[in-house]
């Protein structure tokens, strides 16, 4: 768990320069951003190499951990079909070669054209490429410092968008979102005119949804589901199925059920149509054998009237 605290100015690397690219450029982001880095907070587990890379600061709040937990189930969901795109919550991002103070802990990242394998940390220098897209979650302790300290930061070591997301009503508005302009200049995303904020990198939507807030897709207008709402979305879509399973089976059952009574009806009406006949058989030769029997008393008279 990574938690921000002051720090002191951190050292520049052996040369004195910065060491996101590991080439010489200016002087060291992070002594001139001293304020904006983040302090591990005891006891802290250091990779082989010396970097931090988890510490025991403790849950900002239930509210915090959960929309940071959507934020990154919800982007790793997204991009789960690509392996050139890296989605973490809480890494260390490291922006300085050597410099092991030179070190940030956003609430989420996303990084494309990144492998998307597990990481202890987030080294610069190594992946070749800064974050394209950072977010982080205002808490009672360090919003001030998500809001007016860490900006120029990202802004200086080429994070293309810096989102904020303010969960405790320090802001006017609880979404903010800072992209770069072709000068390397945060400018404001404006609010689109049919709600919601526009991040170009994601290629989603930002929008407010009861206490947090939801990405959208704007090309489906599809809310990508937390992973609890992902849990009952699923299991709605199983009972809907089961349910119309059953509904078919009824409907068979009816239609087989139908088919029965049509067959019995048939049956009931040859048996009704073999009765009539044998009953017209029987008639016909009870009335044959009637006139057969008075022919031949007719006969016999006429033979008695003879004698």
């Amino acid at each position: 768990m990574m938690n921000d605290q002051p720090l002191p100015a951190a050292t520049p690397g052996a040369d004195g320069v910065s060491r996101a690219t590991g080439t010489r450029s200016e002087p060291s982001l992070a002594r001139q951003h001293s304020r904006a880095l983040y302090r591990p907070v005891p006891p802290v587990e250091c990779d082989d190499d010396g970097y931090p890379f988890r510490d025991g600061a403790p849950v900002e709040s239930t509210l915090h951990e959960e929309l940071r937990t959507y934020a990154s189930s919800a982007l790793k969901a997204r991009y789960a079909a690509r392996d050139d795109v890296f989605v973490a919550a809480e890494l260390g991002l490291f922006f300085e070669r050597g410099n092991r103070k030179a070190l940030l802990a956003p609430d989420a990242l996303v990084s494309f054209g990144v492998n998307a394998e597990h990481r202890f940390s987030y080294k610069a220098w190594e992946e070749g490429a800064i974050p394209d897209f950072v977010l982080e979650l205002l808490s009672a302790r360090t919003w001030r410092r998500d809001v007016v300290v860490k900006p120029p930061l990202y802004e200086a070591i080429g994070v293309h968008e810096y989102w904020i997301f303010d969960p405790i009503g320090k802001l006017a508005d609880p979404i903010v979102g800072r992209r770069l302009d072709p000068a390397g200049v945060y400018r404001p995303v404006q609010e689109q005119s049919a709600g919601g904020y526009r991040s170009e990198v994601l290629g989603l939507d930002l929008l407010l949804h009861g206490d947090g807030f939801r990405f959208r897709d704007p090309k489906t207008g599809e809310i990508l589901s937390d992973h609890v709402e992902a849990v009952a979305q699923r299991r709605a879509a199983e009972r809907a199925r089961d349910e119309e399973a059953l509904s078919r089976q009824a409907a068979e059952r009816a239609r087989d059920e139908e088919a029965l009574s049509r067959q019995a009806a048939e049956r009931a009406r040859d048996e009704e149509a073999l009765s009539r006949q044998t009953a017209e058989r029987a008639r016909d030769e009870e009335t044959a054998a009637r006139r057969a029997a008075e022919a031949r008393i007719a006969q016999l008279e006429k033979l008695l009237r003879q004698r």
